[in-house]
């Protein structure tokens, strides 16, 4: 009979019991045991704030369920390190609050709710494949999402503390990861996301291995062609093209392909910042791209190298047909491979061998027929334009070896696309249940932190930000009416402008639960007061200069409910 899943009924007044009983099994200090306890009960206490703040979450369940599962399954030793003790030394040497052991399952952490959680996802988060094609940027990628994901998922202690909600700035480990990962979770969803960092689809997938009996073997490679890694690697998913697949959906083509495009740019900014080998690649991709232009300014130099690449490879060909049609030969090349491959690449066979060399036949061939398409004047100019728009492309983000790259001028680019799809969200709601979800949003949003300090203290703002603030305004303006013919919010007066001003308070407040908000309004030489109330509870006022005659739809001096 198989043992019941002790999570499949998991009360939230019981995820205490449920933990207790898996510590018993763990051999961790009391001291351990206590602070994860602590810690799984800040949690379940923020969450309900966290999962009406944020929208895109988990639910509770599945949260603690998956905590729980990682100390259970994942998690061997944990030891807490003291501040300013010899064993903290390593942790303040690499200015980390934790160091993971995945192998052996060990963390070595401070004595930190937060910090703690934030070990345990470290611990269970998996390495991220990206497809060959992007691996330019692939480093900035892997660590915008893995970095971004962390975050998101410490947020709930970070942030909420059961009664409030307080952005702690200082303990996020990047704003401009951040605001990028946000931007995915609000266009694609909790669950796309989700995805892409587990793989969840390929884990419920049977695994691909290959035949024991090298006969079998050998048919099998020559059915598909293909290794074991590579069949593996062909039922993954290309979510990089599956996010644009699915923005092009859900916002229209140009924007979905614009934001990918900005998307890129803005994760080789972050990443070359944060990384020299990313920044080395881009630079050597563009030195390589301005090489070739240079070549193809002279077409008979250019001509000249593609026949010299053409000779090459037809010698090559020429060396792998001589493998192939001698056996002695092909064993030699089998040995000669192998001794210079470690263990875990080496090759199956002699048999396996030449169905690599066949492969790599096909390919070659496929490269002199590009050769000659390169030849002819059509493909030239065809060519030079395509290599000409990628130099664009990577000038634009402006990495040089010396420099570091303004990683906030990106973002800011990407925010006026981000806010673009948020608009075509915006109109293509439907009913009271989305527009109430994309009020949160949209206030979630506005609320993200990562500008640099000297920007936030008066530094002037670039064109970029000027133009995400107009169109933070035109998405309110948007989603304020939408509200109000749905009867979602109130309408304080007819005049557009007006109600709209009173309305867009929502989303610089931080009250919790927005129905809860109550306004009053006070008139005053010329000044409209609100009073903000959290349920009775007065939380700010605010002012808006009256220049002329206003009608409103409400009675000053009285509450009114924002949300109807």
């Amino acid at each position: 009979m198989a043992k019941e899943d002790i999570f499949s009924k998991i009360n939230f007044r019981d995820y205490n019991n449920e933990l207790e009983n898996i510590l018993e099994q763990k051999d961790f200090s009391s001291d351990v045991k206590n602070l994860l306890l602590s810690m799984l009960y800040k949690i379940e206490n923020g969450y309900q704030d966290y999962e009406m703040v944020k929208v895109n979450v988990s639910t509770k369940k599945n949260f603690l369920k998956k905590i729980i599962q990682i100390i259970q399954k994942e998690c061997q030793q944990i030891n807490l390190i003291k501040p300013l003790s010899e064993e903290s030394k390593e942790l303040e040497e690499k200015q980390v609050n934790y160091l993971i052991d995945k192998e052996k399952g060990i963390i070595s952490v401070y004595p930190n709710e937060r910090m703690v959680l934030e070990a345990l996802v470290t611990l269970n988060q998996k390495e991220i494949e990206i497809e060959d094609k992007y691996e330019l940027f692939s480093i900035g990628l892997k660590d915008v999402l893995t970095v971004g994901n962390r975050m998101n998922l410490v947020e709930v202690i970070r942030d909420f503390n059961g009664w409030s909600w307080d952005i702690t700035t200082s303990q996020m480990e990047s704003k401009n990861i951040n605001i990028v990962y946000q931007n995915l979770l609000l266009l694609l969803g909790n669950q796309f996301l989700k995805k892409w960092l587990t793989d969840d689809i390929s884990q419920e997938e049977e695994e691909t291995f290959l035949p024991n009996n090298e006969i079998l073997r050998s048919k099998y490679n020559n059915s598909f062609g293909l290794t074991q890694a590579e069949v593996q690697k062909e039922e993954k998913i290309d979510y990089v093209q599956a996010m644009q697949n699915l923005l092009c959906k859900k916002y229209g083509e140009e924007l979905g392909k614009l934001f990918v495009e900005q998307f890129i740019k803005t994760v080789i900014a972050i990443g070359s910042n944060r990384n020299q080998i990313q920044k080395q690649k881009i630079i050597e991709k563009q030195k390589e791209i301005q090489q070739m232009l240079t070549l193809m300014q002279d077409n008979k130099k250019y001509l000249e190298s593609l026949s010299k690449r053409k000779k090459e490879i037809n010698l090559y060909i020429k060396k792998i047909d001589t493998w192939l049609n001698n056996e002695t030969l092909l064993k030699e090349e089998y040995q000669e491979r192998n001794r210079k491959l470690p263990n875990k690449e080496k090759i199956f066979s002699v048999s396996h061998l030449k169905i690599m060399l066949d492969k790599e036949r096909k390919s070659l061939l496929e490269e002199i027929k590009e050769c000659n398409k390169q030849m002819e004047p059509k493909e030239f100019v065809s060519k030079k334009n395509e290599l000409e728009e990628k130099l664009q492309f990577f000038e634009s983000i402006g990495v040089k070896e010396t420099e570091k790259v303004d990683a906030t001028k990106q973002i800011d680019l990407l925010q006026n696309i981000f806010l673009d799809c948020f608009l075509e969200k915006v109109k293509k709601a439907e009913g009271k249940k989305d527009i109430h979800n994309i009020i949160y949003e949209l206030r979630y949003y506005e609320q993200i932190p990562y500008r640099q300090k000297q920007e936030e203290q008066g530094k002037q703002e670039n064109q970029e930000n000027r133009d995400r603030q107009q169109k933070i305004k035109q998405v309110e303006k948007e989603l304020i009416k939408k509200a109000c013919y749905a009867k979602l919010l109130t309408t304080f007066s007819d005049q557009e402008e007006l109600n709209e001003t009173i309305l867009a308070n929502q989303f610089q407040s931080k009250i919790i639960n927005l129905e809860n908000t109550i306004y009053l309004l006070k008139y005053h030489k010329g000044i409209l007061k609100i009073q903000i109330y959290d349920g009775t509870i007065e939380e700010e006022t605010k002012e808006i200069p009256i220049t002329k005659k206003v009608e409103l739809q409400v009675k000053l001096n009285k509450k009114i409910k924002l949300w109807e």
